[in-house]
């Protein structure tokens, strides 16, 4: 495993747009919101210059809007389509097992602020180069 990732970026996303597991809303309700989220992670993988590369180990630290107990993996509903737009913008060639390792979700030890008034999740992703290693 590489000391430092190669690359890191901050997707945010109001707490409204966020997705977790034990949401029980219909395919159809959640569907725009995961294809929204796979665009923002999309842009911000073009915009932050995010390397290409060929096998890479994800981490993601999610940060919450608040102190109250939650399951960080519950979250996986929003980051599987963060995976997806990083995968659309060439960062991974695809995100099966052979091309990436994780993601690892943490939970932050810090709250985040509120922007324009709302509740806003910050998932930040730490994208580590694993070259050709298996």
């Amino acid at each position: 495993m590489s000391a430092a990732p190669v690359w890191e970026a901050v997707v945010r996303l109001a707490a409204s747009d966020v997705l977790s597991l034990n949401d029980r809303r219909h395919w159809s309700q959640a569907a725009p919101r995961r294809r929204a989220i796979r665009q923002v992670a999309a842009q911000t993988a073009v915009v932050g210059r995010a390397p290409r590369l060929r096998r890479a180990r994800l981490a993601v630290e999610i940060a919450f809007p608040d102190r109250r107990r939650r399951d960080p993996h519950n979250f996986m509903a929003t980051v599987k389509p963060i995976v997806d737009g990083l995968v659309d913008a060439g960062v991974l060639p695809d995100d099966d097992a052979a091309h990436l390792l994780g993601p690892d979700l943490r939970r932050a030890t810090d709250i985040t602020t509120r922007r324009l008034g709302q509740a806003v999740y910050e998932f930040r992703l730490a994208l580590y180069d694993k070259g050709d290693q298996p």
